[in-house]
């Protein structure tokens, strides 16, 4: 294999999982911070779930389709008398969840209308249900590492 694709390719994975790695440490470090946050009363809007369904292209005569189900809070809460509305949950909502989990998080606001609403001072259009990171938030740097060792392994890797 010529060695400059090998390479290229290889960069490739890694850069992949270095701003993946990113993206995610910085979701926790927000979550992170989002336990130093105050809290004000809000009312919730709604504790549903959703099936978001992914659509691949066609293969074999029919769609690649898969879902996933996630959190479809909305609520809303005033802060300095300017009122805000949330969604967030928790820091780790665009995250795949087992069913389990989710439902232990709708289970803990069924019928409830008042709740606590974290919000970050220094921007009060930021809150959270739920402040701090959770296990969710960390179960995504696996795949980053996995694409960095994949980049090492391609680069490093005598093909001749």
């Amino acid at each position: 294999m010529n060695d400059t694709l090998v390479v290229v390719i290889g960069s490739c994975f890694v850069l992949v999982g270095i701003a993946t790695g990113a993206f995610f440490c910085y979701r926790i470090l927000q979550a992170v911070a989002s336990k130093r946050w105050p809290f004000v009363l809000g009312e919730l809007e709604s504790s549903d779930l959703r099936e978001a369904v992914y659509r691949g292209r066609e293969v074999g005569g029919g769609a690649d389709e898969a879902s996933a189900w996630l959190v479809d809070f909305k609520y809303s809460y005033t802060v300095a008398d300017k009122k805000y509305r949330g969604k967030r949950v928790t820091y780790s909502d665009s995250v795949n969840k087992t069913m389990r989990a989710l439902r232990k998080l709708q289970d803990r606001y069924r019928g409830k209308s008042q709740i606590q609403v974290y919000y970050n001072p220094k921007n009060p259009q930021q809150s959270v249900l739920v402040p701090g990171p959770s296990i969710f938030n960390f179960t995504p740097l696996i795949t980053s590492a996995l694409f960095i060792a994949a980049g090492v392994f391609i680069q490093t890797y005598d093909f001749s």
